[in-house]
């Protein structure tokens, strides 16, 4: 476990000198003198597994930045522990016994990947955890009517509904589904079964067997692969895929959603001639002019040496409503009584990013979108 303001995950290293006076600026210090002077306890759970650790670091540097730009500018923040789980099911009943145990944590924040969050919710059923679920990294649509859930980001169904508007004019029908192994078609087949027939598509299912190479699967798909394959894995399995689809000669658009890292996907080398679409569920962290995203990039920079990415957007998004939703929540206060005040889905404006929770269980519907063209060209 870690529980420092700001901690490095392996690759990162935080960055010393004048990181408040570069930061400070973007903060309103909202509830300082109302706020109690001890901070509430809240558990964050990562999957360290090789699939899941690199948008787990993602989600958790967000977060994090969020408190630390936060707590430099002289605002109460909750106090953050770190558990790393490996992917197992006894990894994770272990975690959310220790959690349980630690009657000082009130809530789970930011669990990430999305197979982890599915899984803590459920799991933390199982074993006597009553806790709240905040802004976990959760496109699955199963647990919304939950009050113990509060996701923060458009779900998967509304992804892949962006997604198929523009691809209207090929009268799409029919949605091939690629799992990069079984585990991801466990968690993920039931909710994503729920939003093709709500969208009246019907499916194609292909999982990669195990100890199978993506690329040498990707390669011998049928030629009935349907014009537009939906693909649930990460960014590694994506650029693999791609590359057999490419050496098969089989252009089908790929629909990728919120769990791939572009930038990182263009390093590794996606396939020739195959065009991908990408869902992303925040405003572009590149180039936005939103203050809460100029802000999210002068913290990025004065604590990081690593790009604006979507995912770490998201964390800081994330982190930034669970500092305002939970300023004033006594340290005191039991797990009954920060999932009672949780439950009512506080809204939020964080600088230009709206969280608000009365159109639907979701804190936000919105949806961005990047095509990456056959022949390399990025558009969006």
């Amino acid at each position: 476990m870690t529980a420092d303001p700001v901690v490095h995950l392996g690759r990162r290293r935080l960055l010393q000198g004048a990181a408040a006076a570069a930061v400070s600026g973007a903060v309103p210090l909202v509830g300082r003198a109302q706020a109690p002077s001890r901070p509430v306890r809240v558990t964050q759970l990562l999957d360290t597994s090789l699939e899941q650790q690199e948008l787990s670091r993602d989600y958790s540097t967000g977060v994090r930045l969020a408190f630390a730009e936060l707590a430099r500018a002289g605002v109460r923040v909750p106090h953050l522990t770190s558990v790393e789980v490996d992917g197992s099911t006894a990894s994770l009943q272990g975690a959310l016994q220790a959690i349980k145990d630690d009657t000082s944590q009130v809530a789970l924040l930011g669990t990430a990947g999305e197979r982890l969050a599915l899984a803590a919710v459920t799991t933390s059923k199982q074993v006597g955890l009553d806790i709240a679920h905040l802004a976990p990294w959760l496109a699955d649509t199963r647990f919304d009517a939950d009050a113990h859930v509060l996701p923060l980001f458009a779900s998967r169904e509304a992804q892949i509904l962006h997604a198929m508007r523009s691809l209207a004019s090929t009268g799409v029908n029919e949605l091939g589904l690629m799992y990069p192994h079984g585990a991801a078609e466990r968690a993920m087949h039931p909710g994503i079964l729920q939003t093709a027939a709500k969208l009246n598509l019907r499916t194609q299912v292909h999982t990669v067997p195990a100890g199978r190479d993506m690329a040498a699967f990707a390669a011998q798909l049928p030629a009935s692969l349907p014009a537009v394959v939906l693909f649930l894995g990460g960014t590694v399995e994506l650029a693999l895929l791609t590359q057999g689809l490419g050496q098969r000669g089989m252009s089908r658009y790929v629909v990728s959603l919120a769990d791939v890292d572009i930038a990182a996907l263009m390093q590794l080398g996606p396939g020739k001639g195959v065009p991908l679409i990408f869902t992303q569920v925040v405003p572009n962290p590149q180039s936005s002019a939103l203050p809460l995203v100029r802000g999210y990039r002068s913290a990025l920079k004065a604590y990081y040496e690593e790009a604006p990415s979507p995912v770490s957007l998201a964390g800081y998004i994330a982190g930034r409503y669970a500092a305002q939703v939970l300023a004033g929540t006594s340290a005191n206060a039991g797990r009954a009584t920060v999932l009672a005040d949780l439950s009512r889905r506080p809204a939020a404006d964080l600088g230009g990013v709206t969280i608000d929770f009365s159109r639907d269980r979701r804190g936000s519907s919105f949806v961005n979108q990047i095509m990456l063209q056959g022949n390399g060209r990025l558009i969006g």
